[in-house]
């Protein structure tokens, strides 16, 4: 679906192919599994990752970080965002911002109809929508997890040790010396997946 086509309540304004500069010392990242290592929304260790989650956005907020970036993908990313506009209602709009960062434009075309709409109800909320480009290309997701990690101070996660997109993310973030908040250190301990 095209941005424009989906109603989004984001002028065309706030849609940005490419950069947008805000304050990376006060800017966070997600990244984190999609949700194949188990049910992040009805399992238990889906709610104990809800919750965690939803500490680690309090905790960063405290230390003055008002700037969330999401990476758009299944599972973590969504929820995590989904975190942020819950943490956004009634607030004033510059005391927390949600950016969204697109790697390629239609990228939730082939999920499920549950995804799609949560992929859907972010970019509507969302204050800014960064869309990196226009159709899928070799190495746009790694090209969006770089635009995460190079436009934030701290990474918020859910890295298992595994190899792929997120360990990739881990691994750049801390060659940049971002300040990295591994949920899966946590979770693991309270029970096996």
């Amino acid at each position: 679906m095209n941005l424009t086509e989906m109603g989004l309540r984001t002028s065309l304004a706030q849609i940005y192919f490419g950069e947008i500069l805000m304050d990376k010392s006060k800017s966070c990242c997600f990244s984190g599994h999609r949700s194949t290592h188990f049910d992040m929304d009805a399992s238990y260790m889906g709610g104990v990752l809800r919750d965690m989650l939803q500490k680690a956005v309090h905790e960063a907020m405290d230390v003055g970080f008002k700037t969330f970036y999401s990476g758009m993908a299944i599972g973590f990313d969504i929820i995590a965002a989904e975190i942020v506009m819950q943490e956004k209602q009634g607030r004033s709009d510059d005391e927390i911002n949600l950016i969204a960062v697109v790697p390629f434009l239609q990228q939730e075309a082939k999920w499920g109809a549950k995804w799609r709409k949560r992929h859907d109800d972010v970019l509507r909320a969302a204050d800014k929508i960064v869309v990196l480009n226009e159709r899928y290309i070799r190495g746009c997701y790694h090209e969006r997890n770089r635009y995460l990690v190079d436009n934030s101070a701290r990474l918020i996660g859910l890295f298992s040790g595994k190899t792929g997109g997120t360990s990739h993310t881990f691994a750049y973030a801390e060659k940049e010396g971002l300040d990295i908040v591994n949920l899966w250190q946590s979770i693991d301990s309270q029970e096996p997946l």
